[in-house]
């Protein structure tokens, strides 16, 4: 099974064409929201707001030859799946892999920690190894109106 060397989200990754380095741009850690004083928003409210999730992967020894997927998963404190990427099918050709996830929309109908799951399987195998989380807190925060 590869080794996840890195997990982060950030606000944009850029691959760069000529020399496929990626850069990220704005580590997310927290992400503050402003609501009406008294309100809160539904539990499946999505804001719309573009980040990214950048995984990148070593290849092992026992991993020649086998072919992997990988599923990003945005989970509340309580473990429920709140957004889910499509599953990447990859080989390990090269000793490292990267994975760029680009996301439209950030969950806030939870105030906490939500976890972006990395989850990891051999192709055809029935179950998901969730290999590494990363936290990001959503924060709700009043809306101060501007005062005459």
């Amino acid at each position: 099974m590869p080794k996840l060397l890195l997990l982060a989200a950030c606000e944009k990754a850029i691959v760069e064409q000529q020399t496929n380095a990626v850069s990220m741009i704005s580590l997310l850690q927290d992400v503050y929201v402003q609501l009406t004083p008294g309100a809160t928003p539904p539990r499946e409210a999505i804001i719309p707001m573009a980040w990214a999730v950048v995984s990148i992967f070593q290849r092992q020894p026992d991993d020649g030859g086998k072919s992997f997927e990988h599923q990003t998963i945005v989970a509340n404190s309580a473990g429920r799946a709140l957004l889910q990427t499509a599953t990447s099918l990859f080989d390990l050709r090269a000793e490292f892999h990267r994975i760029v996830n680009h996301i439209d929309g950030m969950p806030i109908g939870f105030a906490g920690p939500l976890a972006i799951k990395c989850c990891l399987r051999e192709k055809g195998a029935p179950d998901w190894r969730e290999i590494a989380a990363y936290p990001i807190n959503i924060n709700w925060q009043p809306l101060v109106s501007p005062t005459a």
